[in-house]
């Protein structure tokens, strides 16, 4: 690729002038901006940068700004061989841009996949759960019970960084996990829900209770609550719906894929 473009940038300020220009998962950029979760922003230039790439912690990464097929191409060799943290991985969440899939696509490893996007237009009537075991607060006390992919350590870098800026629910049943919702990604105005119901506890309305009183406290603290999911995940889909979600569209996200 010749001279390497992308510099790592460490003063934030020079990109919340371009804030407006995320869509697609914008909860992650916002929540390193803000200082609520930790990542990574790089750009082409340090004195007078014009193309950003925003990588949260969890792997979500955007591109904002006027990038060229060279910052584009830096992108996919991180996508291709991320370095340690990130989860491991970059996944590129975008707008519907042409231009972008134009260069990303050229190279035959990068897929590309969309997720449905939802609103949140009001709560639906969600029978009150009676029996245990009830959804509690996620706290030092029950945090390494939580077990699956969509839990805290999804998206946050550690138990501290959680129990300080995000917070969660789930439902435990003789020292076992059977659902969690959390803030998986968390900014001033914004928080994303992900939520987790372990395989054996699944079809019991488990997930749909503990994202209910997630959006609850949400709306409680004052902030918006944001679902997204792969248009291939119609559990997550259906669970959205029943808490209050409508879809409004779909957007683009690339990995890259051997």
């Amino acid at each position: 690729m010749g001279k390497q473009i992308m510099e790592k940038l460490t003063d934030f300020r020079k990109i919340h002038r371009l804030m407006e220009q995320i869509n697609a998962e914008k909860v992650y950029p916002l929540s390193i901006l803000e200082g609520y979760q930790r990542g990574e922003i790089f750009v082409d230039d340090m004195e007078a940068p014009i193309a950003f790439l925003i990588w949260h912690s969890c792997g979500f990464a955007n591109i904002l700004g006027d990038y060229d097929q060279g910052f584009v191409e830096e992108v996919i060799t991180l996508m291709q061989h991320p370095p340690e943290g990130h989860a491991g991985r970059l996944i590129l969440q975008a707008e519907q841009d042409d231009r972008l899939q134009g260069i990303l696509m050229q190279n035959p490893m990068i897929k590309r996949h969309e997720r449905y996007v939802f609103t949140f237009a009001g709560h639906r009537n969600v029978l009150p759960h009676r029996s245990d075991p009830r959804p509690e607060p996620i706290s030092s006390d029950n945090y390494d019970l939580l077990r699956g992919r969509i839990v805290p350590t999804f998206s946050w870098q550690s138990k501290e960084a959680f129990l300080q800026n995000g917070f969660g629910y789930c439902m435990i049943d003789t020292g076992h996990m059977v659902a969690c919702a959390f803030s998986s990604g968390i900014s001033h105005a914004y928080v994303d829900i992900g939520v987790e119901t372990s395989e054996e506890y699944r079809g019991n309305g488990y997930g749909r209770i503990v994202a209910e009183t997630m959006v609850s406290e949400t709306l409680r603290r004052g902030k918006v609550p944001v679902w997204e999911c792969d248009v291939r995940n119609e559990a997550s889909m259906r669970l959205a719906r029943s808490v209050g979600f409508e879809i409004v569209g779909t957007h683009p996200w690339y990995a890259y894929e051997k």
